[in-house]
């Protein structure tokens, strides 16, 4: 028992939490939420309104769960008791969208809102049609094909069969006709019961109670007793104003009206109430016939009452006149519309799309009603269970939610910001050239070829362009083409001009280059530095003539912002200057054994490495990132702001350094560490009193054909420089002829044959 016990509280546990697992999960939502849109919050709320019947809230639970978790727009739900109110509502924009209105109720309210006032949209039929009739039980229908029409029922039969307690499995009527009957007379009149030839003793008697046997069995067998009897038809109570009473009329049918349910319940009362007799009449196998409608649950899959309809003479709006006395057609057909706001298509154009293709048709509607009457589902539950089902069919009419965006609220202040930074930026370019053309002679700026150092600046000063076009936040195609001239321009200016000054002292302190080094003066290294430009305008030209940037529309969580488009013509350019840096970084590391005087080596692979890397991380964000107008400002910005200030102060700084100390003219510009004086090598010590040792020692400079002026490639024949060069050769010529002679009066004593002794060198 106490096992027993123990396992029954288990189960109930498990039945439990799996009931509120089912509900929690409904609850949170119907798609998982990594398959679910975030809520937008830049956008006005969709307000649905539906009526107090289940078939209204199931339609605006299906609206709802695509507008949220699909569309990831906000929306209410309310709920209205009458038709009026759901017209007012969206008459006056409070409301947005109602998704089942029926012509036949509403027919005025659609006249004046939607035809005359035109404050409402009618956005097309959701699928549902509403059909009222005469219903009767599947084993009914099944006894003769003459039951479906209402044409059946003038049979006698038929009309016997309604008067039946139940109907017995595999019950069929029996098909008797004036033929039949005829000849079952003229068999009894031909058999011994009436023919004399055959029966010599018969009398007229005897051939009368025989005739009237037959004419008994047959009208038992046709049910002709109860052809003065009608068949009882279920209706609603005279509130519903049903047409029953006079389609039977017009149509001469047997029939008598019958309300089966009390007079003095509610709407919803009534129907349950007729529905409940459906059902249990149903599962007694009871005859009946019976008004009833669709959609409703007792027509789903999961239902165990299946009703047919009877067929009435069709619906014809011209001919079936409802106020007519002569009604003989069914009852029209109602197609459920779909009313929204004429607001809506400027509130959220999205939300109006998804109104005009919602659809689902009544049998749908009966399946999702089912699930509620048989499952235990709720409505949102239920509502969920189609949309999931249906799904990958809706899936293709949605429309698209990143359609609908909304302009993004520009910072000012940090546009400004960068620009008064960019100003600032080409201020400073200009002091820093303004110190290079004063300082022009100190051999640490004349060394570093003043004519490319101001091309630089001004490569550097064209380059904050590209920030300052950025600064509207509405450009237009003149101002995207004059960026990239700009951006790219500036790059070319910059680093074309350290490029090529790097080169001639590459080629200067490279010894088989040397002839050739004495060549790249400053005329034919800017005529180089012309052509290099040119190609970089010709490509620009290009680009502005075959596919130019144009202003365009950027969206990024669904905010819209200007932008200039980004094209393959953009990529062609990075990867251009991305190969032009790794040819830079190639000759920086070829010049770093250059003198000092020369030597940018580790300064230049700095400003190309911080390009390099700076550049690819901020083209990674810009590509695979989005953001704000101001994030897409900020990151486009930090292409110049960051690395070209950067490789100017690491350029320039360290010669300003030098030269403001009064070291600028102190750094070496030869290749050669030369010998002490008195003619020993370098590396041995000599008297730190003598200062024309110290003067001649290891640290004194020798050009031995090396020492040249990057400007030129030719010596440095002129001022203290020079006289120093002179002195410094004059020296050097000393110690090399105090060496031979040293090595030659070694060389005599080495082989001299009257020596005892061999003295080694």
């Amino acid at each position: 028992m106490f096992l027993q016990m123990r396992i029954f509280v288990l189960t109930l546990t498990i039945l439990v939490v799996g009931a509120l697992a089912t509900e929690a999960a409904y609850s949170v939502g119907c798609f998982p939420a990594n398959e679910r849109l975030p809520l937008r919050s830049d956008l006005e709320t969709i307000n649905i309104v539906h009526n107090n019947w289940t078939t209204s809230r199931l339609s605006a639970a299906i609206a709802r769960i695509f507008l949220e978790e699909k569309l990831g727009f906000r929306t209410t739900d309310t709920e209205l008791v009458t038709e009026q109110e759901v017209f007012d509502r969206l008459h006056h924009g409070t409301a947005d969208i109602f998704l089942e209105a029926n012509p036949v109720d509403v027919g005025d309210l659609i006249e004046q809102f939607v035809t005359v006032e035109r404050s409402i949209l009618d956005v097309g039929p959701l699928g549902v049609y509403q059909e009222f009739g005469w219903y009767i039980p599947d084993y009914v229908w099944n006894v003769s094909n003459v039951l479906d029409t209402y044409t059946g029922f003038f049979d006698e039969s038929v009309i016997a069969l309604f008067h039946l307690d139940s109907v017995p499995v595999d019950f069929q009527l029996e098909n008797i006709t004036l033929i039949s009957a005829f000849k079952s007379i003229d068999d009894v009149m031909a058999s011994a019961a009436c023919n004399s030839t055959l029966n010599a003793t018969v009398s007229v008697t005897d051939c009368k109670a025989a005739i009237e046997g037959v004419i008994t069995f047959m009208r038992n067998e046709a049910h002709l007793n109860f052809a003065d009897d009608l068949v009882p038809l279920w209706t609603m109570p005279d509130s519903y104003e049903t047409l029953d009473a006079t389609i039977i009329r017009n149509l001469g049918l047997s029939m008598e009206i019958v309300v089966p349910i009390p007079s003095n319940l509610d709407k919803t009362q009534t129907e349950e109430a007729l529905v409940e007799l459906l059902r249990d009449s149903y599962a007694a196998r009871k005859p009946f016939i019976s008004y009833f409608w669709e959609p409703q649950y007792l027509f789903s899959h999961e239902s165990p009452v299946k009703l047919r309809r009877v067929q009435l003479p069709d619906y014809d709006a011209d001919y079936c006149n409802i106020s007519s006395s002569n009604y003989r057609c069914e009852y029209q057909p109602n197609v459920m519309r779909k009313m929204v706001s004429s607001k809506l298509p400027a509130k959220n154009e999205i939300a109006f799309d998804l109104a005009k293709v919602l659809h689902y048709d009544e049998n749908e509607l009966e399946d999702m009603l089912g699930r509620m009457e048989y499952d235990g589902m709720s409505v949102d539950q239920a509502a969920c269970n189609w949309v999931l089902n249906n799904f990958e069919s809706m899936e293709t009419l949605l429309p698209d939610p990143s359609r609908l965006v909304t302009p993004s609220e520009v910072n000012g202040s940090l546009r400004i910001a960068f620009v008064i930074l960019a100003a600032l930026l080409i201020a400073f370019f200009c002091v820093l050239a303004a110190g290079t053309f004063h300082y022009r002679r100190v051999r640490v700026v004349l060394s570093a070829s003043p004519v490319f150092l101001m091309l630089m600046l001004l490569g550097a000063a064209w380059s904050m362009f590209w920030v300052i076009l950025l600064y509207d936040d509405a450009p237009t195609d003149a101002i995207c083409i004059a960026r990239i001239w700009a951006r790219h321009l500036g790059f070319s200016l910059v680093f074309g001009a350290l490029a090529l000054k790097t080169y001639r002292i590459a080629a200067i302190f490279n010894v088989k280059a040397t002839k050739k080094s004495h060549q790249l003066t400053n005329v034919r290294l800017l005529v180089r530095f012309g052509e290099i430009n040119l190609y970089v305008c010709a490509f620009l030209l290009t680009w502005t003539v075959a596919g130019a940037p144009t202003a365009t529309t950027l969206v990024s969580h669904n905010n819209s912002y200007a932008v200039c488009s980004i094209t393959w013509w953009d990529n062609a350019m990075y990867l251009q200057e991305l190969a032009a840096m790794l040819g830079l970084a190639f000759l920086s590391y070829r010049v770093r054994k250059a003198p000092s005087a020369f030597n940018e080596c580790k300064h230049m692979a700095l400003a190309v490495y911080n390009w390099i890397i700076i550049g690819v991380i901020l083209q990674l964000i810009l590509n695979s990132t989005t953001g704000t107008a101001d994030f897409y400002f900020a990151i486009q910005s930090l292409e110049v702001l960051v690395p070209v200030p950067i490789a100017i102060l690491l350029l320039f700084v360290p010669k300003f350094y030098l030269t403001l100390r009064g070291k600028g003219s102190e750094v070496t510009t030869s290749s050669f560490r030369g010998s002490n004086p008195n003619g020993s090598h370098p590396k041995t010590p000599s008297d730190p009193s003598n200062s024309n040792a110290k003067a001649a020692s290891g640290d004194m400079e020798m050009s031995s054909g090396n020492g040249v002026d990057s400007e030129t490639g030719r010596p440095e024949l002129s001022g203290k420089a020079a006289a120093a060069e002179y002195k410094n050769i004059r020296r050097e010529n000393i110690r090399l002829m105090r060496e031979m002679e040293a090595m030659r009066t070694q060389l005599l004593r080495l082989h001299n044959p009257h020596s005892g002794t061999v003295e080694v060198m």
